[in-house]
């Protein structure tokens, strides 16, 4: 069994307890909803669930994904990002590794940041009286595409 199977199957097991816990029904929409959402790497809108859940041939609609993917929030298998200039983005939560992104104001690009100082830094947090169960930093600035435009705009103007 592929690592990706192991880890469909344990996220499956996960929601199943989750629905079964809060007496909600378990359906072939939510399993399918779920696995496509693992099946995508990084962060992701409903837009794309839906372009996989399309290329799947597994007919649902926007109102249904946007429902499935908050349910899976609360189930702790998503988490959604609070950015407020686009649709909702989610990304799957496969461990409680620390996550870094830094997000453009200008053109809202969001690009994953990779440094271990800042990893072990946020990893190294532990507050009292609370338990974590995921880790998130967000870092909002310019990016150096969009500084580069407004140095030219203000150049020509």
């Amino acid at each position: 069994m592929s690592e990706r199977d192991k880890l469909q199957e344990a996220v499956a097991g996960k929601l199943k307890e989750f629905l079964l816990t809060h007496k909600l029904r378990q359906t072939r929409e939510r399993y399918a909803i779920l696995r496509a959402a693992y099946e995508i790497e990084g962060t992701f809108t409903i837009e794309d669930l839906k372009e996989i859940m399309d290329a799947h041939r597994f007919n649902v609609s926007t109102a249904t994904l946007y429902s499935v993917a908050q349910l899976l929030v609360q189930a702790n298998l998503l988490m959604r990002h609070p950015f407020s200039f686009s649709s909702a983005v989610f990304e799957r939560i496969v461990d409680s590794r620390p996550r870094s992104y830094q997000v453009c104001n200008s053109c809202h690009r969001i690009t994953k940041i990779k440094s271990k100082e800042l990893a072990a830094a946020v990893e190294t947090y532990h507050p009292r009286s609370f338990a974590v169960s995921h880790r998130v930093t967000y870092v909002y600035g310019t990016c150096l595409k969009c500084a580069r435009k407004k140095v030219r705009v203000r150049a020509l103007g």
